[in-house]
C-alpha cells in the first residue's frame, strides 16, 4: 500500500479532461473573478476527486458535511447537504452528525448549522418529527476499558468532572448511539479533528476508526478529500499523524530491529528531571504496537519529577542503585537486576541514590501518543527520606 502522503497527490484525470464539458459546476462569481479556481473546481475537485472510487460518494459527503459544520462554513453547507442526501445519508444520520460534532467542535458550530439543515429538510419535504430523540444503544467496544483507565490517569487529576463526562457521557452514551454507525462516527470525528488541526486527539481516533471498520486506504482518501475543504496544511498535518499510526508503507514491517547501544544520546530536560540525567537507545514498537522506551542514566542524586504513566511502566535496573517512591508510600531501594512495575495512573518518581550512578531501561505503552504525564519536581525533603530495602 502506498504511503498516505503519496495518496495526497491529486491529479486531474486525463480521460475526463478529454470529455466534452456541458457546463460548469463552479458558481458564476467564481467563473468571473477566479477562472483558475473555477477550472480546478470543475476539473480536479468534482471532475476527479469526487469521482475517485477509493471512497464512496456517501463517505465523501460525510467528510464534507462534517468539515463544513465543524469549521462553521454554513454558506457552503446547503448545497453539500443536498448532495449528501442524494448520496444516501439519511436525515437521522444528519441529526446524529450535528449532535456528535457539538462535542468535538463545540456547541456554537453545531447550533450554527441547524438553520441551514432545517431549510434543506423543509425543501426536501423531510418530516423532522420522525427523527428520534433517543436511539438504541450499541455495545461498548472491547478496547474501551483501557481508554477509560487512561482518562482516569491523565485527565481526572486535573479536571475530575471532565474525566467523568468523557467516560459517562461522551463514550458511554454519545459513541453508543445508533443514529450513526460506529464506522461513520469515526469517519466524521477524524474529518472534524483534522479540519480543526486537533492532531493531539487524531491518533487515537484513527486507531479507533480502524477498529470500527475503516480501512487505511479509506482514511488516506478521506484526508485527500479534506484538503479541498479544510486546506492543504490541515490535511498534510493529519497525514503525518495517520502515517505513524497506520504504518502503511506497503513494504513489510521490520521483523527485527536493533538499536545500537548509545544511539540517540540526549540530556534529560530540566523541566522533567532534577540533576544530571541522560537518555539513549530509544525504541518504538512497529505494526501498530504502542510500546516504547529508552535507557535512562541518573548521576548521583538525580531523579525524575513526579509523574504518571497512562498504561503503567516497567523498569529494568541495569547499573547501580536507585530510589523509587509512589505517592503516599515509602522511598524504596532498587538495585541492578531488579524489575520494577508501576501500575497505570500511579503518581511516582525514581532516580539514583545520593552516592551511586543508576541506569535503567524504561518500557511503557502510549495512549493518544502519550507515554507519560509529568508533574512537579521532587523536593529535597521527599528525596532525602530514609529508604527501605
Amino acid at each position: 500500500m502506498k504511503r498516505l502522503a503519496i495518496i495526497f497527490a491529486v491529479i486531474a484525470s486525463p480521460a475526463f479532461a478529454q470529455q466534452p464539458q456541458t457546463g460548469s459546476i463552479a458558481p458564476p462569481a467564481m467563473q468571473r473573478i477566479a477562472p483558475g479556481l473555477a477550472g480546478y473546481t470543475d476539473d480536479v475537485l468534482f471532475g476527479d476527486v469526487w469521482r475517485r472510487p477509493q471512497l464512496a460518494p456517501r463517505d465523501r459527503s460525510l467528510v464534507t458535511v462534517a468539515v463544513l459544520i465543524a469549521t462553521g462554513k454554513t454558506a457552503q453547507l446547503e448545497g453539500h447537504l443536498g448532495r449528501a442526501l442524494d448520496n444516501g445519508v439519511t436525515s437521522t444520520e444528519v441529526s446524529g452528525i450535528v449532535t456528535h460534532l457539538a462535542f468535538y467542535s463545540g456547541w456554537p458550530s453545531a447550533v450554527s448549522s441547524l438553520e441551514v439543515i432545517e431549510k434543506v429538510f423543509r425543501a426536501r419535504g423531510i418530516d423532522t418529527s420522525k427523527i428520534p430523540r433517543r436511539t438504541g444503544m450499541l455495545p461498548v467496544p472491547a478496547s474501551d476499558g483501557d481508554r477509560a483507565k487512561a482518562v482516569g490517569a491523565t485527565v481526572a487529576p486535573v479536571a475530575s468532572k471532565l474525566a467523568e463526562m468523557t467516560n459517562d457521557v461522551l463514550f458511554a452514551d454519545l459513541w453508543r448511539r445508533a443514529d450513526l454507525a460506529p464506522r461513520d462516527r469515526s469517519l466524521v470525528t477524524i474529518a472534524a479533528l483534522a479540519a480543526g488541526g486537533d492532531s493531539d486527539q487524531l491518533a487515537f481516533h484513527i486507531r479507533r476508526g480502524i477498529e470500527n471498520g475503516l480501512t487505511r486506504e479509506q482514511i488516506g482518501e478521506a484526508l485527500t478529500h479534506l484538503a479541498f475543504y479544510a486546506g492543504w496544511p490541515k490535511s498534510m498535518a493529519a497525514v503525518a499523524v495517520a502515517e505513524k499510526v497506520t504504518a502503511s508503507d506497503g513494504a513489510p514491517l521490520a521483523a527485527l530491529t536493533i538499536v545500537p547501544a548509545g544511539a540517540g544520546l540526549a540530556r534529560g530536560p530540566a523541566s522533567n528531571f532534577t540533576g544530571v540525567v541522560a537518555t539513549d537507545t530509544p525504541f518504538r514498537g512497529t505494526g501498530g504496537s504502542m510500546l516504547g522506551g529508552a535507557r535512562v542514566t541518573f548521576q548521583p542524586g538525580a531523579r525524575s519529577n513526579w509523574h504518571v504513566h497512562p498504561l503503567g511502566q516497567l523498569l529494568f535496573v541495569t547499573e547501580g542503585r536507585g530510589l523509587v517512591q509512589e505517592e503516599g508510600g515509602p522511598v524504596r531501594t532498587m538495585r541492578r537486576g531488579d524489575a520494577v512495575w508501576t501500575a497505570p495512573g500511579v503518581r511516582h518518581w525514581h532516580g539514583a541514590a545520593p552516592d551511586s550512578v543508576m541506569s535503567h531501561v524504561a518500557v511503557s505503552e502510549a495512549v493518544d501518543g502519550q507515554q507519560v504525564v509529568w508533574a512537579e519536581p521532587v523536593t529535597d525533603k521527599d528525596y532525602g527520606r530514609r529508604p527501605i530495602s
